[in-house]
C-alpha cells in the first residue's frame, strides 16, 4: 500500500508538471499553485478572515497595529545659524526614535548666504510632536503634510506571500518524497522560482512597512537674508531704495572711471602722436 501511494503521488506530480509544461513550455507563476489542489484549499480564506489575519500580521511586538498610510511633509524655517539649527533638528529626530536620511550644508565664502537641508525619517506616531518642536527652532516660512493610503497594496502583497509560502511548503514536501533525478530537478526548479518571487514580494512588503512606520520630512533652513518679505514696500521703502540705487550708481561710476582712466591716457598718447605726424608732413610739404 505504501508503494502504491508513493507511485500515485509521483504520477500526480508528473501529470501536474506535464500540464504546466504544455501551457507555456515550463512552470509558470500561477499554474503550479492552481494544479496543486491541496495548496489552493489550504490558503483560500474568506475576505473577512484574511483581513483579520493580515491585520494581526501587521501588528508589532508592542501590540500596536502597523499604519496603512505613507506620510510625507515639508518644512521651511528662517534661522540665525542654519548649520547649528540643523544639529539641533537632527538631535530632536534621534530623540524621537527616528533618523536623518540625508543632510547637506551650504556655507558660501564669497557670496550668498548659508543654508542647510535635511531629509528626516520620523516615527509615524510622533510626527506632529516632532514637527512642532522643529518649528520652534525658527520662523516657519512654509509647511505641508501629505498622506497616501497603501492598505490595499499591503493586503495584496500579504495574500500573494501566503500563497507562495504554502506552495513552497508543498514543494519541499514533494522534494523529500522524490525518487528520481528528473523529479528532483523539476521540483527544485519550481522551488527556486517560487523562492525568488517570494523574496521580491517580501522586499516590496518590507519597503511599504518602512514607509508607513516612518514619515519622510524634508526641512530647509535659511538665514533671514533669504526670507521672503511678508509686507509690500511703501513710499519710505521706495525712497530709501532710490537713495541706495543712487549711491550704488555713483560707486559704479567711480569704478568705471578707474577702469577707463588708463585707456584714456593711452588714447591721449595716440592722439598726440598722430597730430605730430600730421604736422611733420605739412612742414615737409611747405
Amino acid at each position: 500500500m505504501t508503494t502504491l501511494r508513493y507511485l500515485a503521488g509521483v504520477s500526480a506530480l508528473a501529470m501536474m508538471v506535464t500540464g504546466c509544461t504544455s501551457g507555456d513550455g515550463g512552470l509558470g507563476r500561477d499554474e503550479f499553485a492552481i494544479q496543486d489542489s491541496s495548496v489552493s484549499m489550504a490558503v483560500e480564506p474568506t475576505e473577512e478572515a484574511f483581513f483579520d489575519e493580515s491585520t494581526e500580521s501587521r501588528a508589532d511586538t508592542s501590540g500596536s497595529v502597523e499604519p496603512d498610510v505613507i506620510t510625507t511633509g515639508y518644512l521651511s524655517l528662517i534661522v540665525d545659524d542654519p548649520a547649528a539649527s540643523a544639529d539641533e533638528v537632527s538631535q530632536l529626530v534621534l530623540d524621537a526614535g527616528g533618523r536623518v536620511a540625508s543632510r547637506s550644508d551650504y556655507s558660501p565664502t564669497d557670496y550668498g548666504s548659508p543654508s542647510s537641508y535635511l531629509e528626516l525619517r520620523v516615527p509615524y506616531d510622533s510626527v506632529e510632536t516632532t514637527l512642532a518642536l522643529i518649528s520652534d527652532r525658527g520662523i516657519v516660512q512654509e509647511s505641508s503634510l501629505n498622506s497616501v493610503d497603501v492598505g490595499l497594496q499591503k493586503v495584496d502583497l500579504d495574500a500573494r506571500l501566503e500563497v507562495l509560502n504554502a506552495g513552497i511548503a508543498r514543494l519541499q514536501a514533494l522534494l523529500d518524497e522524490a525518487a528520481t533525478t528528473a523529479d528532483v530537478v523539476t521540483i527544485e526548479s519550481a522551488l527556486t522560482e517560487r523562492q525568488s518571487e517570494k523574496d521580491s514580494l517580501q522586499s516590496q512588503r518590507d519597503y511599504l512597512s518602512d514607509q508607513t512606520l516612518f514619515a519622510t520630512i524634508s526641512v530647509n533652513l535659511y538665514t533671514p537674508v533669504d526670507a521672503a518679505p511678508k509686507n509690500q514696500d511703501g513710499f519710505l521703502d521706495g525712497l530709501v531704495r532710490g537713495l541706495e540705487s543712487i549711491a550704488s550708481f555713483g560707486a559704479g561710476l567711480v569704478v568705471w572711471a578707474g577702469i577707463l582712466l588708463p585707456w584714456l591716457a593711452l588714447l591721449g598718447v595716440v592722439v598726440v602722436v598722430v597730430a605730430g605726424v600730421r604736422r611733420l608732413r605739412k612742414s615737409r610739404q611747405q
